[in-house]
């Protein structure tokens, strides 16, 4: 069961799973967020793209929920005791 340091357990916030799946998890969180980085950008520098230009909004959206989430694991990442 995954353990945090400080007095914080995934279990009392409400998370039930392992150390295992803890890293899983971050590191699909981090692809993620390093697909609406690449994707961001490629819209950002592709403005006269009417596709780019009608998806700019929705992948701002995304980049900015995907670096939160990101920064959620790598935030609790450095507490889990191994």
């Amino acid at each position: 069961m995954l353990c945090v340091k400080g007095g914080f357990s995934m279990k009392e916030a409400g998370y039930n799973i392992t150390n295992k799946e803890f890293k899983q998890l971050s590191k699909w969180a981090e692809e993620v967020y390093n697909i609406a980085v690449v994707v961001d950008y490629f819209c950002e520098t592709q403005p006269d793209k009417e596709e780019c230009y009608n998806l700019a909004p929705i992948v701002k959206y995304l980049h900015r929920e995907a670096d939160l989430l990101n920064a959620f694991f790598i935030d609790h990442e450095k507490n889990i005791e191994i």
